[in-house]
């Protein structure tokens, strides 16, 4: 039952409940954003979804406009596509609230495997254990967030989503929650060149 309905449902009530409470400082992040540097304030792009079907991300934008069409992906804190305001939303996890919109139309949960790009999944494909990741919906975080963040490689990213969706409760979905807390507010793990501790 919680996999069939409880979940979107949790999911569903918290992204409201988050959306109305953040409402103020996502305002303020949108300006900051503007008054940063040039360009729109919400980032999107094209991600796989549940069952692989491809759908629009919303982040705050945290890059230069046009810098993943320059340089791809920012893998390193030094990247000089970041701008100011972006390293802090990166390190804050903040750039992730608007997800809470894509979590309202369907597209995401709160807990589950980050969505990737279709690239990125193209030399993966002859490991199928690995496509379980797609049997549920992409979330704002995962359990590979836990601890290591964006500074996990693929392979232990998509073994620990494979993981997850093989163990999915509610149980493991609010102590996911409860457990990146730390990490999110110690700000550690944010690009793949960091140290995993």
């Amino acid at each position: 039952m919680y996999r069939a309905f409880f979940k979107r449902f949790i999911g569903c009530f918290l992204a409201l409940l988050g959306l109305i409470a953040t409402c103020i400082p996502m305002l303020i992040i949108a300006i900051a954003i503007k008054l940063d540097s040039k360009g729109p304030i919400v980032f999107r792009q094209k991600r796989l979804g549940k069952r692989q079907k491809i759908f629009t991300i919303y982040k705050f934008r945290t890059m230069v406009d046009h810098a993943y069409e320059i340089g791809g992906v920012a893998t390193r804190s030094d990247d000089a596509r970041i701008t100011k305001v972006g390293a802090f939303l990166r390190r804050t996890s903040l750039d992730e609230l608007p997800q809470m919109i894509n979590i309202l139309k369907g597209d995401m949960a709160i807990i589950g495997p980050r969505p990737i790009l279709p690239e990125e999944f193209e030399e993966y494909q002859e490991n199928k254990e690995y496509y379980k990741r797609y049997e549920v919906l992409p979330g704002m975080f995962c359990t590979v967030d836990v601890k290591y963040r964006s500074s996990s490689d693929r392979d232990l990213q998509f073994k620990m989503d494979a993981e997850y969706v093989d163990r999915l409760s509610f149980g493991l979905d609010f102590s996911t929650f409860l457990r990146i807390i730390i990490p999110v507010v110690k700000g550690k793990n944010v690009y793949r060149q960091e140290i995993r501790k």
